[in-house]
């Protein structure tokens, strides 16, 4: 009877060291996951290669000079900073709410956002003239950005604190002219904080809009080409010798027709 009832010490003390070995792993298993976390990210705040996710996914898609290579390379997917710019909190640094700049993945124009308005901006010199670097560039859905309307309508930073500074129109050919003066400015229904500041170096990109006709409801059109302030009717033959292009030649309002002087018609 006692020998039956025995207790075996061998059978406890595997069951202790199963008992042992599960406490452990317990203990040590989320450690191995938290330092994982950290390799990923460093700051907290940004993923590894951040600035390399940013040059392949926005200024290599927008065309603003990265080798081609780079664009076929696999990059790490940059987090969505939409939570900077509409509020909420931000996976990154902090943005300025009056100016910040943004592209749409896969599209090839980078737009400064500039007082609720976008404006493209042209060409990558122009983008670091204005000491913006990668890390700057926000993540935005084509939705969101469909909302913001185009800026059309800029003055020189240099001329911020002149009294009367000279507002030009940005056409649809991406050409810029000046607007006369405050009748024609508001003829079109403008509004003084619809104007943006651009560079020199920016406003000097732009060709001028040098051929213009009436916007009216009719086939044919009379152009005028514009020099001097003087607007100067161009005859079907002057028109075919400069070969000029749709895009060249943009439409104004009658009262804006009416403000230029006419001068001597160009014949040939």
């Amino acid at each position: 009877m006692y020998e039956e009832s025995s207790i075996n010490p061998i059978k406890y003390v595997v069951i202790g060291l199963l008992i042992l070995a599960i406490f452990l792993g317990l203990i040590f298993l989320p450690l191995g996951a938290g330092q994982a976390q950290t390799k990923t990210s460093t700051t907290g705040t940004k993923p590894a290669l951040f600035s390399d996710a940013i040059a392949a996914n926005t200024l290599c898609s927008a065309g603003l000079g990265c080798d081609q290579q780079e664009q076929q390379a696999t990059a790490p997917q940059a987090p969505s900073l939409l939570g900077g710019l509409f509020g909420g909190s931000s996976g990154g640094p902090n943005f300025d709410p009056i100016i910040s700049v943004v592209n749409v993945s896969g599209q090839k124009a980078v737009y400064r956002i500039i007082d609720g308005k976008k404006h493209s901006i042209p060409t990558e010199e122009i983008f670091y003239s204005y000491g913006f670097d990668l890390d700057i560039v926000q993540d935005i859905t084509a939705q969101e950005l469909d909302k913001y309307p185009l800026a059309r309508l800029f003055i020189v930073k240099s001329d911020q604190e002149e009294e009367n500074p000279t507002i030009y129109y940005l056409t649809e050919g991406g050409m810029i002219r000046p607007i006369l003066n405050e009748k024609v400015f508001y003829s079109y229904g403008n509004r003084k904080e619809d104007v943006i500041a651009i560079s020199q170096k920016e406003f000097n990109y732009y060709p001028r809009n040098e051929f213009i006709f009436v916007e009216r409801p009719q086939l044919n059109r009379d152009i005028y080409q514009i020099t001097g302030g003087v607007k100067r009717y161009l005859t079907p033959v002057a028109v075919k010798r400069m070969n000029l292009k749709e895009s060249e030649i943009a439409p104004v309002n009658q009262i804006e027709f009416d403000e230029y002087p006419e001068g001597e018609a160009v014949i040939f």
